[in-house]
């Protein structure tokens, strides 16, 4: 049985799978690996500032940084 992936930011996951962007460039962007990038989404690791800033503008500038890193409620 496979574990089932925790969303923490569904709307940076929804705005990556949208716009067809592969994480790998993201990762590279970030100057960090995949498998960090993983775990950043996953909330296992935190984005640091930096990091959502430069997620926002180079992919998501027309989204408000707030909402892009908004949180998935906790059920």
């Amino acid at each position: 049985m496979s574990a089932k992936k925790r969303i923490v930011y569904p709307n940076l996951e929804a705005e990556i799978a949208g716009h067809g962007i592969r994480k790998y460039k993201i990762a590279e962007n970030l100057e960090i690996t995949p498998r960090t990038l993983s775990k950043k989404l996953s909330g296992e690791v935190r984005f640091t500032v930096e990091e959502a800033i430069q997620i926002q503008e180079q992919w998501f500038s027309n989204l408000p940084i707030n909402e892009l890193f908004r949180r998935a409620k906790e059920s």
